[in-house]
């Protein structure tokens, strides 16, 4: 028996390595990558750039709380900001976290422009956006009432 919970439907799969967008299997059967790590590695695998700039860091401080500050969160922060529409970034520890956030964010927007109504999610039916009451309410298929 498993010491892990059986929270998802596991294939038998099981990868030794990852090359760019490619996973490699125990017995070398190659996979293109369609999960990303469930968005976590969108940027591939192995990655020389990537692995360098991880080595650095794993030599440094391996984390700390964003109570803190961050001198490549700050670095990161302000390129996204010149790249992008934002002013700002908020960096979350994981997906959960993210969505939770961008509802957050959608809804204080509106709040903050006097239009309190304004507050429904649009989610697709039967995805997945997290483990949180607010992700899990917003992907629930609910029966039509009319």
């Amino acid at each position: 028996m498993s010491a892990i919970y059986p929270t998802y439907a596991r294939s038998e799969l099981s990868f030794e390595r990852g090359e760019g967008a490619r996973l490699i299997s125990q017995d070398g059967t190659e996979y293109l990558d369609f999960h990303g790590g469930i968005a976590v590695n969108a940027l591939g695998h192995h990655h020389p750039h990537m692995v360098a700039a991880l080595k650095a860091a794993a030599d440094k401080v391996w984390h700390t709380a964003n109570t803190f500050v961050i001198p490549e969160q700050e670095r990161l922060g302000q390129r996204l900001a010149e790249h992008t529409f934002a002013d700002a970034c908020f960096f979350t520890n994981s997906g959960t976290e993210a969505i939770e956030c961008a509802i957050k964010t959608a809804r204080h927007y509106f709040w903050a422009k006097g239009e309190k109504d304004r507050y429904e999610v649009i989610a697709f039916s039967g995805s997945f956006h997290g483990r949180t009451l607010g992700a899990i309410a917003a992907s629930v298929r609910l029966p039509r009432t009319t």
